[in-house]
């Protein structure tokens, strides 16, 4: 019993350990400003969902998956954006307005793991949620120049459906990028 309780404490430091965002070049400090404005882009092109192209993966899961994927997608993004801005409330702020933008935060994402529905039932909220992973860059819109990079690898809360692990999933990005933008120097 102990042993299986060492191995369980090991594991949660384990994922709790890494830090889910970590700039790796450049400074956020430019959205430290509350008058600036920032535009998320999303780029999926190069995602791999459960390891496999997008395409492959949504055909093997079937049309109800393939049907429902798109507004899965833009409630993740849309939760993001919420989020984000709240967190931030006294730096840059999520426009829509590319006019009023002076950056873009473009958002590559590389992986998407769902999670397990199975894992949720049975370990709650000791269960991992959906996990995603990629690179963010600071572009200024002026002159198109990358003034940061930031990788993250972020895993939401633990829940039953995929649309919901999707959202914490992003909802935890937004959460761990705002912090991030608080501490730039």
């Amino acid at each position: 019993m102990k042993k299986i309780l060492f191995v369980m404490v090991a594991l949660l430091v384990a994922m709790t350990s890494k830090a889910d965002v970590e700039l790796k070049s450049g400074s956020l400090a430019a959205l430290k400003s509350s008058d600036a404005r920032i535009l998320v882009t999303w780029d999926y092109s190069k995602m791999l969902i459960e390891d496999k192209k997008v395409d492959v993966f949504l055909a093997e899961k079937g049309s109800d998956w393939q049907k429902d994927y798109p507004a899965e997608v833009a409630a993740g993004e849309s939760a993001f954006d919420v989020t984000y801005n709240k967190k931030c409330k006294k730096f840059a702020q999520i426009t829509d307005d590319e006019d009023a933008a002076q950056y873009e935060v473009i958002i590559h994402v590389k992986k998407f793991h769902y999670g397990s529905t199975a894992a949720a039932i049975m370990l709650g909220g000791w269960a991992r949620g959906a996990h995603v992973e990629g690179t963010i860059e600071v572009v200024s819109m002026s002159d198109k120049k990358t003034i940061a990079t930031v990788e993250f690898d972020c895993a939401g809360k633990a829940s039953y459906s995929n649309e919901q692990r999707r959202v914490l999933a992003m909802v935890d990005l937004a959460e761990d990028l705002s912090k991030l933008v608080s501490k730039a120097k």
